[in-house]
């Protein structure tokens, strides 16, 4: 089975609601026999340590279950075949390429890059208010949906084949 990596810094904001959203979007589509879906940090800040309060307060909000989350690691075992890694900024881009090796390079993306502002930064936000943390879920959303159209695209055409 193919693997979505959703990696921040410390997996305990923007990449536990993303895969949150995705795990939502993929059941929604039809895909989550496709894809499993896990989180990942490139820095052990907050190792084991459950989501940001107020990330689960916005999922719970809707719908989503992060109370049973605890932040990991991005490892080397991440970077398998199959493996679709998702970054919410360009400084995670450029942590989680400098641990993959040159094989897996090629699925390390900006999660926005599926939507019409390739290149842009969901801004961490740790250091802000509920509003912030909103502010990132939109953008999330923004970018699961076109990732998974992507995907779906992919898989309609017979092409999904990322093991």
């Amino acid at each position: 089975m193919n693997r979505l990596i959703f990696v921040c810094m410390g997996n305990i904001c923007r990449s536990p609601l993303a895969e949150a959203v995705a795990r939502a979007q993929l059941v929604q589509h039809g895909l989550d026999s496709v894809f499993t879906v896990v989180s990942r940090g490139t820095h052990a800040y907050h190792l084991d340590l459950p989501a940001d309060p107020r990330a689960q307060a916005l999922a719970e909000q809707h719908g989503w279950a992060l109370a049973a989350h605890r932040s990991r690691l991005l490892q080397p075992d991440d970077f398998q075949r199959g493996d679709l890694l998702l970054v919410m900024d360009r400084q995670n881009l450029r942590d989680v390429r400098a641990k993959a090796p040159p094989h897996a390079v090629g699925r390390i993306r900006l999660l926005m890059d599926f939507v019409s502002s390739p290149g842009a930064d969901i801004p961490d936000p740790y250091y802000g208010e509920a509003a912030d943390f909103e502010r990132a879920l939109g953008l999330i959303e923004q970018g699961v949906l076109g990732l998974t159209k992507h995907l779906l695209r992919l898989h309609n055409a017979g092409a999904l084949h990322l093991e």
